[in-house]
């Protein structure tokens, strides 16, 4: 069942066609349309690993364009000693209440937080609230990492890519030229994760899996296309027949690729 309140979301922002289905048949209907709906070109926002399968699968045969293939959620958090266990701990497990394969990470300067955050990371789990069989399972798959520097904690992230990551350090302004990649950074101690799930306006469409590497978020430039345009003149294609001869002659098609450029200017 769809809330009403994300129906009247919709409303506000002008959606004019709203289909209620999900899963991968959902995928399917929105990529081949039926007779009251049209077809969809680019299928965006994550789901399950069926979802998931299902938009690679289609975009994989040409019939449509997606934002990622996104994996289960992950957060890394790099923090000095100064930060509280308790509020490191909980921002940990609000990502692993996601699902059972969520990732959580923790990179500390401090041996000491590292404890004190693996301890109240425990008591939560054994109070058993909240989902509480997915945090068990999904903090699993986690991992506490004690480095001796800030510098050293950023270079893991910079290799690792995480889809979120929290800098929970003093003036964390001044290492950002550092962070290179990170699908969405929350800067300093006052900048949990679930802020950028609900309030502050960053699109929460992110790479994940290490992907932060070599792509972005979802935004307005994922709907865009960019289309390349040439126009010479007779003066301006002879000028460049013989790069073009010379480049298709080493390709192997100077038959009719550099022949359709020679040819203009035989008589």
């Amino acid at each position: 069942k769809v809330p009403d309140i994300i129906y009247a979301i919709c409303k506000e922002c002008g959606v004019k066609n709203i289909i209620k289905s999900g899963g991968a048949q959902g995928i399917a209907f929105a990529a081949f349309g039926s007779d009251k709906h049209k077809k969809s070109d680019i299928i965006v926002g994550p789901g399950n690993i069926f979802v998931t399968a299902a938009k690679t699968y289609l975009f994989s045969m040409g019939v449509i364009q997606i934002d990622s293939m996104a994996g289960p959620s992950e957060v890394l958090i790099i923090s000095d000693e100064k930060s509280d266990p308790k509020w490191v701990a909980w921002d940990l497990l609000s990502q692993a209440e996601h699902e059972e394969r969520a990732l959580a990470v923790l990179v500390t300067t401090s041996e000491q937080l590292a404890l004190k955050v693996k301890e109240e990371i425990i008591k939560d789990i054994d109070s058993g609230c909240g989902r509480h069989e997915i945090k068990k399972t999904a903090i699993q798959n986690g991992i506490i990492i004690v480095t001796d520097t800030l510098d050293e904690a950023i270079e893991f992230s910079n290799q690792y890519g995480p889809e979120h990551m929290e800098f929970m350090v003093d003036n964390p302004l001044e290492y950002i030229g550092r962070i290179k990649n990170v699908g969405s950074l929350f800067l300093g101690r006052y900048a949990p994760v679930a802020v950028g799930d609900y309030y502050s306006g960053t699109n929460h469409i992110l790479p994940t899996g290490g992907a932060a590497r070599f792509s972005s978020g979802t935004s307005v430039e994922t709907f865009l296309r960019r289309t390349t345009f040439q126009l010479l003149d007779e003066k301006s294609l002879k000028a460049t027949m013989p790069y073009v001869k010379l480049m298709s002659e080493y390709e192997g098609f100077d038959d009719k690729h550099g022949g359709s450029v020679e040819i203009r200017f035989k008589k």
